[in-house]
């Protein structure tokens, strides 16, 4: 049975977006969709010519290993560990970047899949559950640079207070339909 059906979604420059629903709803699996990490069975997805995506999913896959410098600069098209961009993000989010990536605690990985997405600099963040496993400076921190990111960003979260300094529209997945809520 499909998960949705006959949805439509656009996010502008500088929105901030949460989605919500039940577990189970298929919130991941429009992320995931729109990451490009899965196709749909049938449908469209547009989205514009050289749009840069950065995409956190809710489990990041950390079992390859590598210096978490090398995790991180893997979001970046160049990808080069040594970039300002991945110094940045290590820093804003007190990660040491020549540690094994594959031996991070959840908070520690959780950081380092952020530092990943953000050192990329996209156009639209896709964002699944990001506050899990992290502290409350850490989250603190998130916000201020979500609030202050010029660009599109569309989340899952169930951290309510985060999404109530967040979020500028909420969507309410149910039962395979999309509805703006107010």
């Amino acid at each position: 049975r499909p998960l949705f059906s006959g949805i439509s979604l656009g996010l502008g420059r500088g929105e901030r977006v949460c989605l919500v629903g039940a577990n189970g709803s298929g919130k991941s699996t429009i992320l995931k969709a729109l990451a490009g990490e899965i196709a749909l069975a049938s449908g469209e997805h547009f989205r514009t010519h050289g749009l840069g995506i950065g995409y956190l999913p809710q489990s990041p896959d950390l079992s390859r290993g590598g210096s978490v410098a090398e995790y991180v600069a893997a979001g970046l098209a160049d990808a080069d560990p040594a970039d300002y961009r991945v110094q940045r993000a290590l820093d804003h989010l007190s990660l040491d970047g020549a540690g094994d990536v594959a031996t991070l605690s959840g908070g520690e990985g959780r950081r380092a899949a952020l530092a990943r997405v953000l050192a990329g600099e996209p156009d639209l963040m896709l964002l699944d559950e990001p506050t899990n496993h992290l502290d409350l400076p850490t989250i603190e921190w998130l916000e201020q640079e979500l609030l202050d990111y010029p660009g599109g960003v569309l989340m899952i979260s169930h951290d309510r207070a985060f999404l109530n300094r967040l979020t500028q529209r909420l969507l309410w997945l149910d039962r395979g339909r999309l509805f703006e809520m107010e």
